[in-house]
């Protein structure tokens, strides 16, 4: 299905019946990466998940920004006729989210921020520098390893993710380098963390234990800025959803459907 905003069109999928709740995934910005957790949630809510515009089945004629992402949320809403809904936002998903309930107040029930942050600092700063480095310096194959490998829960990709032998990391493959760069400046130039003690909604805030990119630090410091904000940790990585689908949607669902 496609949703139009002024500038894009965002491919986006719905699952399920019940309350509205809009998965929003991080860096990479494909729907699909919510694919382990979908049909767990689907059997309680009526799940949103799409393509971050200018990403995978989505266009886009605009920069790549938060609130870009922001109104492509809304557009899906309005084709949608929703009015409000939950949102889950996971890593650059979760700048998304706090957007959202920060700007769009009454399109925003309850908040769930997994592997997020408040505001970069010098170590996220120079990890992602690093990774831009690497993406332009030696390819879209070895950045993506690092990826998977500094992401995932070390024996999950081990029994998943690796091949027999040592990849060649040099090998080639396509990719739009300039978009994954705005992107990887999108993430590092956007906060709100003077805003979010003004944040008026029932959030809770998820981070693993072992997550390398977003170390857990940043989910205790994101919950403790949030006045109704709980945390809870969990483990797998960065990629917490994928490894572990069903404790995470457990949790998202305990918390939704609390009274």
């Amino acid at each position: 299905m496609i949703a139009e905003t002024n500038s894009s069109a965002i491919h986006y999928d719905v699952s399920g019946d019940g309350d509205a709740l809009i998965l929003i995934s991080g860096l990479g910005g494909l729907g699909a990466f919510w694919k382990p957790v979908v049909p767990l949630l689907a059997e309680r809510f009526r799940v949103v998940t799409f393509d971050h515009p200018g990403v995978g089945k989505s266009s886009t004629r605009d920069a790549q920004t938060i609130p870009g992402i922001a109104e492509a949320v809304l557009a899906v809403m309005d084709r949608e006729q929703i009015g409000a809904a939950h949102f889950v936002g996971h890593s650059t998903g979760s700048l998304v989210a706090q957007t959202l309930a920060l700007d769009h107040v009454e399109r925003c029930e309850r908040l769930v921020l997994s592997g997020g942050w408040a505001q970069v600092d010098k170590r996220f700063r120079d990890l992602f520098a690093f990774r831009r480095f690497l993406l332009e310096s030696s390819g879209v194959t070895a950045y993506n390893a690092l990826s998977r490998i500094g992401g995932y829960d070390g024996r999950w990709y081990s029994d998943h993710l690796a091949a027999e032998s040592v990849p060649d990391f040099s090998v080639a493959q396509e990719a739009d380098v300039a978009t994954i760069v705005k992107r990887l400046d999108m993430l590092l130039s956007y906060e709100r963390v003077a805003d979010l003690p003004g944040l008026r909604k029932d959030v809770l805030v998820i981070g693993a234990a072992d997550d390398f990119i977003v170390p857990f630090y940043n989910s205790e410091d994101l919950a403790r800025m949030i006045p109704a904000a709980e945390l809870k940790q969990l483990d797998g990585g960065h990629f917490f959803p994928q490894v572990h689908p069903k404790a995470f949607a457990m949790s998202v669902t305990s918390f939704l459907e609390r009274k």
